[in-house]
């Protein structure tokens, strides 16, 4: 998947999966179907975007149980990263994680994106499953330092893809651009998921942040 990591990190990665099982017994944060499959349906789809980070700021909107935040953040520790979710429960679960894995880089927050876009901009915001391509840019937008990028991950379901092609037909925003989209394979899934990468334009009037 175009990732390298050494052997800590490995070993870190194979240390969240497993925290990440243990506290699902008690908070439900993944399905409980996908906990057979947990590596590769979670962890390895989430690394699979590390090439197409840049920072040194990245936001994951709407981790959930930090994902694709941690993995990303154990991936590429040269970047800070803030995992923003509106549920208190599991950002209280992300903190615990991110403690016991002894990451720097991350900062776990609870709220809504809209609270926060005036107190930080963003090199990259990734999202994954959280919602389609104009609702996702449009929630994400305000975060993003012109000329940065949205890296919104889509499922892999092959019954899904004529609606995320209409849906990436229909996109069309003043201040941005798709710049590309990338079909990921993940070892172990059966279809391929996609990447959608947004760019927001440099002259873009909506971007009142100067660098």
């Amino acid at each position: 998947m175009g990732v390298e990591l050494t052997s800590r990190q490995a070993a870190q990665i194979i240390q969240f999966g497993e925290l990440l099982l243990r506290w699902n017994r008690a908070f439900n944060l993944i399905s409980r179907k996908d906990e057979d499959r947990l590596y590769h349906r979670h962890l390895l789809d989430s690394l699979s975007v590390a090439p197409w980070l840049s920072g040194p700021r990245v936001m994951d909107l709407g981790t959930g149980a930090g994902l694709p935040g941690i993995p990303l953040a154990i991936a590429r520790q040269d970047l800070a990263f803030t995992l923003l979710d509106r549920s208190e429960r599991r950002i209280r679960v992300v903190r615990h994680v991110v403690r016991d894995l002894g990451l720097e880089n991350v900062e776990a927050v609870c709220g809504d994106i809209e609270s926060r876009a005036t107190e930080a901009v963003f090199d990259v915001v990734v999202t994954r499953a959280v919602a389609g391509l104009a609702l996702a840019w449009g929630l994400a937008r305000s975060s993003i330092r012109s000329g940065g990028r949205l890296l919104l991950m889509e499922h892999g379901q092959r019954d899904q893809a004529p609606e995320q092609a209409e849906d990436l037909r229909l996109f069309a925003a003043a201040d941005a651009r798709v710049a590309g989209r990338q079909a990921l394979v993940v070892p172990g899934l059966r279809y391929p998921h996609g990447l959608v990468v947004v760019e927001k334009r440099v002259d873009s009037p909506a971007d009142s942040t100067e660098h």
